[in-house]
């Protein structure tokens, strides 16, 4: 240690950074860590956190309409949108405390400021450099859009999280996580909402039957699709802003939000002093130890663009810690995985979908149903619930589980375990459902599909 500062620097304030560097120090490593921005990264300040707060915002209204199915006299008088940023952002002033005094509490050296590798074991920031035995780079990612003439008439996802009033009119180009979560929550503040993405359905990568559902779903209750079709110009009118399509529509809204994916944010990081690879699209390349071509330096989270997903980047910062300090060997494993997309009704997933069944060639069924949940029913409108259950023929196992409807992320959550144990068809049908609830499907699903 006398050649070191410290045994780990951290260069990323976001989930995977903070987890590595807090689990070091707790191991009894001396660890450094620093941030450009605020403590707490995308997750906290940009993403899950923030966008799941406006869901809950935006579903008051869905509620208050059950309500009156009901038998609820409500008297709505509008939405506060400037108040309730005020108290969003004040929750995510401490989260972000949090952050910083936990790592502080633990022992580490917190530092403000963008790191800079300069050499393989060198760190600079805020005009000091600091000597580390080992550096880990998990400074997440940015977002990304194309090259759309008029780009600079858009915002992006972390703009977005900046809005000062609701806008009445909006273009969200891109049916990822990200657009479809803010179409719905958007929607559901009474916002008019025009969808435009290059596919035929929402959410590649997803169980296309799911999307499809959720994709009607989301029309019905109002939001303008615009599959098959992409943006071909922008233009400022002032307070106003046109969108044209390659279809020769025009649409003139408040705001144009760009949400076509998330690049690593790797620019500026130094990485090019040391033997570091990065891939075709900026991302660090890590072995599955998450271990850099150069020996000292690993980088876990979304900078890797492995599976961008905040829990992953969580377990891989555990990982790496205990692997430097606990003589750990731990790897890392991305099946069975559950998902989540917070749309309106939510997404939610485990294994396999049924395009990677067949494209692994595997002999399967297909259990589904899809169904108006009770609480609906006194209603007249039509909200509907979709599930799907994938086994695998030769060995019986449940292989993928999906579901589009109210509450599926904490349904999905708890039958994640269970998928990942491995468990059969069988075991399903022998345990006994919760009734009346829509989670008791999975367990009374007796007829596969033809």
């Amino acid at each position: 240690m006398d050649k070191f500062d410290v045994d780990l620097f951290v260069i990323g304030g976001g989930s995977g950074g903070v987890r590595c560097a807090r689990w070091a120090a707790s191991l009894g490593a001396k660890v450094a860590i620093c941030e450009e921005n605020r403590y707490g990264g995308t997750c906290v300040l940009r993403g899950c956190v923030p966008k799941k707060m406006m869901v809950y915002g935006s579903h008051f209204a869905d509620d208050i309409l059950t309500a009156k199915d009901y038998g609820w006299d409500i008297d709505i008088k509008g939405f506060d949108w400037s108040f309730f940023r005020k108290q969003r952002e004040k929750e995510l002033s401490r989260l972000s405390g949090l952050y910083h005094n936990m790592l502080a509490k633990n022992g580490v050296m917190v530092l403000e400021g963008r790191g800079k590798v300069v050499g393989p074991n060198s760190v600079e920031c805020g005009g000091q450099t600091y000597k580390a035995k080992n550096i880990v780079v998990a400074v997440g990612g940015r977002p990304w859009a194309p090259n759309i003439e008029g780009l600079e008439y858009t915002i992006d996802s972390n703009k977005f999280f900046e809005l000062d009033q609701r806008p009445d009119k909006v273009v969200i180009n891109g049916a990822g996580f990200v657009g479809v979560e803010f179409a719905c929550l958007l929607n559901h503040f009474g916002c008019e909402v025009h969808l435009v993405f290059r596919k035929e359905t929402i959410l590649r990568g997803f169980d296309q039957e799911c999307a499809a559902f959720l994709q009607k779903q989301m029309a019905d209750a109002g939001i303008y699709i615009h599959n098959q079709k992409q943006i071909n110009l922008i233009q400022d009118l002032g307070d106003k802003k046109q969108v044209s399509l390659d279809t020769g529509e025009n649409i003139k809204v408040d705001h144009v939000i760009m949400a076509t994916g998330r690049a690593p944010y790797t620019e500026g990081l130094g990485l090019e002093s040391t033997q570091v690879k990065l891939d075709d699209d900026g991302a660090v390349v890590v072995n599955e130890f998450s271990q850099t071509s150069c020996e000292s330096i690993y980088a876990v989270g979304d900078v890797t663009n492995r599976m961008n997903l905040t829990p992953v980047a969580l377990q891989e910062g555990m990982l790496l810690a205990e692997n430097l300090f606990n003589k750990k060997n731990w790897t890392m494993t991305y099946d069975n995985v559950p998902q989540a997309v917070f749309g309106q009704p939510p997404l939610s997933c485990v294994g396999l979908t049924e395009e990677e069944v067949k494209d692994q060639g595997l002999s399967y069924y297909v259990y589904t149903s899809s169904f108006r949940p009770l609480k609906y029913t006194l209603g007249e409108r039509q909200i509907r619930t979709f599930m799907k259950m994938i086994v695998e023929r030769a060995s019986s196992k449940v292989i993928g589980l999906h579901m589009v409807g109210d509450d599926a992320p904490e349904i999905i959550q708890g039958f994640a375990v269970a998928v990942k144990a491995g468990l059969t068809k069988e075991a399903f049908d022998q345990t006994i459902g919760i009734h009346p609830s829509s989670a008791e499907e999975f367990v009374t699903m007796r007829t596969p599909r033809k």
